[in-house]
């Protein structure tokens, strides 16, 4: 018999995370200070798309790399994720001229790698990462997946936030200058997702202690924010996603978050409402703007934090509501017999959490 565990602070955490991320894309603070918004948005706010990468590699990892089966299984669940993504955003990719002069390669390259749309760049980094790492984790041992993830991520420092740092025209900003006609950014599965995947994953062997956790979390914030605003001070940035004291914060918030586990559910909040925020919030952030327009409540477009909580309501709603339609059809119990909503019993698996994005995205 296996003990179900379930982790409050992890679950609730996925919804903050989710905002954060509306947060990244509406810049909450720019009409109070921008200054404010850059370490809030661009520092503080990265936090939350590392952190579904670890809870990724805490809760599924383990399980993909036990069974092949499993592991394909949640690929194919990801790609049909991102595929129902790609249709939902296709019209709004079009009206805004994101595929005008774009040829086969071109699309392809933003299916396959950047997303075809701003925040669903997400989706293919995490397909490509979760493939490499389960491959490399099944390959080689874990400190050599460790020195690969690391030395992957410190290549993607200086296509992201240390990019100034290489002398231009030198060979080395000629080879990612040549990279960036491959990819967008260096913030991809390549670079990027693999580490946070695989400090996921050792947290399920060992972890710090609480209390160390709770110290080194505070000195490493610390860090992290001094190292964004020396970046931005430099003018280093080519973009603002990867710092390289963003992974020690990323492991001792994890661990921290963590350390709330409990075999009792608890009422928790529905578990796809933090992957639809995250997915469908690009769709709000549209409609706010048109309806402000419409009805000439500029104040939800001109002043940036009116702008933010009113996308975060409207989308938390619409999640909201999207889960209680969509709990209305009907469902199929395990052994493939149609259900009326609510009536099926959750399987019972190890270490699983009952919330969104461990599995999802």
């Amino acid at each position: 018999m296996t003990t179900k565990h379930f982790y409050p602070a992890i679950d609730r955490f996925k919804l903050l995370a989710a905002i954060l991320v509306i947060a990244i894309h509406t810049s909450p603070f720019t009409s109070l200070s921008p200054e404010a918004d850059y370490i809030f948005a661009r520092i503080l706010a990265r936090i939350a798309v590392p952190f579904f990468f670890m809870v990724t590699g805490y809760f599924v990892l383990p399980k993909a790399l036990a069974s092949g089966a499993y592991a394909c299984s949640y690929l194919k669940r990801i790609g049909l994720i991102y595929l129902i993504s790609m249709v939902i955003y296709l019209p709004v990719g079009i009206y805004a001229g994101h595929f005008k002069g774009a040829g086969i390669v071109s699309v392809l390259k933003m299916i396959l790698l950047d997303g075809t749309f701003y925040h669903l760049w997400y989706l293919p980094a995490l397909i490509l990462g979760f493939g490499l790492i389960v491959l490399l984790l099944r390959a080689l041992p874990v400190p050599a997946v460790g020195v690969i993830c690391g030395l992957l991520y410190l290549a993607g420092l200086f296509g992201d936030s240390y990019f100034g740092f290489l002398p231009e025209g030198s060979f080395v900003y000629t080879i990612y200058m040549g990279l960036f006609h491959v990819f967008e950014y260096t913030r991809n599965g390549l670079f990027y997702t693999p580490v946070f995947l695989l400090l996921g994953y050792l947290m399920t062997e060992h972890r710090p202690s609480f209390a160390l956790s709770l110290g080194a979390l505070g000195g490493s914030f610390g860090f992290l924010l001094g190292e964004g605003i020396l970046l931005k001070l430099l003018d280093t940035q080519r973009h603002d996603s990867m710092y390289f004291f963003l992974i020690p914060v990323m492991y001792f918030l994890f661990s921290a978050l963590l350390e709330d586990s409990t075999e009792e559910q608890q009422q928790a909040m529905p578990k796809d409402l933090p992957l639809l925020i995250y997915l469908l919030h690009p769709l709000f952030i549209i409609l706010v703007r048109g309806g402000a327009k419409i009805t000439r409540l500029s104040v939800f477009v001109d002043n940036s934090l009116a702008h933010f909580l009113a996308v975060t309501i409207s989308t938390f709603a619409g999640a909201w509501i999207l889960i209680k339609l969509l709990s209305l059809l009907p469902k199929k119990n395990d052994s493939g017999v149609k259900t009326k909503a609510g009536k099926r019993k959750p399987k019972t698996h190890q270490k699983l959490s009952d919330s969104a994005f461990d599995e999802e995205a």
